[in-house]
């Protein structure tokens, strides 16, 4: 249970939206531009995401996600990033904050393309993200380019096993009011890279593991795919909120496209579900978007 809760609450959120509490999707609705010091929410989500990236399979996924928000003068927590670190260079435009991410574990048995192999384990990544925002910071509508760099850790938890490093380009857009409207939007694109391992994670095979139909297989370093991500939010009232979003990864020009384990170019994850924000504190700072 524990290992699916952590699995969810990775996966999931960056597929809504990068970072754990994306404030322009996930903020709740305010009158006075006022957020709690202090928060706790509760994300139920459901979804259907691919087994790894360019897989011909995926699951479906469903399970409560507890989360803390903590929004300090300097310091943020699950606010628009999983920690952020306030920056006010270049009139505030500049911001540097540590981003979350993550995949599923994979049954190699349910996966016809891995059967036999070892089963993949939770991938859970984290590193630094730079951020240079393009318009003001407290326009409804953001335009946003950032670079993250992430360690990528396996685990059962019971032991962590480094895996390599992942590195993701991505220009985003934002809007906090739809046509006038409570609805929000957001969009992403990027490429993302593999090295020192992670590539081989996904797409190697060991002589041991080599069928008459899987051949042994060394994966190279470098681009694995370019991810898009759309999603939408609608504030129904300051503790409630519903979103929906959906992702494309396209893995045409891998670095790995002639591995045996590399099965479908374009790979869709869907997912949907409600966020109830059960307490607040009422010390309350300005929002920061």
């Amino acid at each position: 249970m524990i290992r699916r809760l952590a699995a969810l609450a990775t996966t999931l959120l960056a597929l809504s939206s990068p970072a754990a509490a994306q404030s322009a999707l996930f903020g709740m609705e305010t009158t006075d531009e006022t957020a709690p010091l202090w928060e706790g929410s509760i994300l139920a989500a459901g979804g259907y995401v691919a087994h790894y990236p360019a897989a011909s399979e995926g699951q479906f996924k469903a399970l409560p996600v507890p989360f803390l928000i903590y929004r300090g003068d300097n310091l943020r927590i699950g606010d628009n990033g999983f920690i952020r670190a306030r920056q006010e260079m270049a009139g505030g435009r500049f911001e540097l904050d540590i981003g979350l991410d993550g995949s599923f574990d994979v049954d190699s048995k349910d996966n016809k393309a891995r059967q036999g192999m070892p089963d993949l384990d939770l991938l859970i990544e984290a590193g630094p993200k730079a951020t240079w925002h393009f318009m003001p910071k407290h326009a409804d509508v953001q335009v946003d380019l950032g670079v993250e760099v992430r360690a990528v850790i396996a685990t059962r938890l019971i032991g962590f096993d480094y895996e390599g490093i992942s590195v993701n380009p991505e220009l985003s857009w934002s809007d906090r009011s739809l046509g006038g409207t409570k609805l929000r939007g957001y969009a992403s694109i990027g490429p993302v890279f593999g090295f020192d391992g992670v590539n081989d994670y996904f797409y190697g095979v060991d002589a041991a593991y080599a069928t008459a139909t899987r051949r042994a297989y060394k994966a190279d370093d470098g681009y694995i795919g370019t991810k898009t991500t759309l999603g939408v939010a609608y504030p129904i009232n300051d503790r409630l909120l519903v979103f929906g979003a959906a992702q494309v990864g396209y893995y045409g020009g891998s670095a790995n496209e002639d591995s045996p384990l590399f099965r479908d170019k374009t790979n869709v994850s869907v997912g949907a579900g409600v966020r109830w924000s059960f307490w607040q504190s009422e010390a309350r700072v300005p929002v920061v978007r």
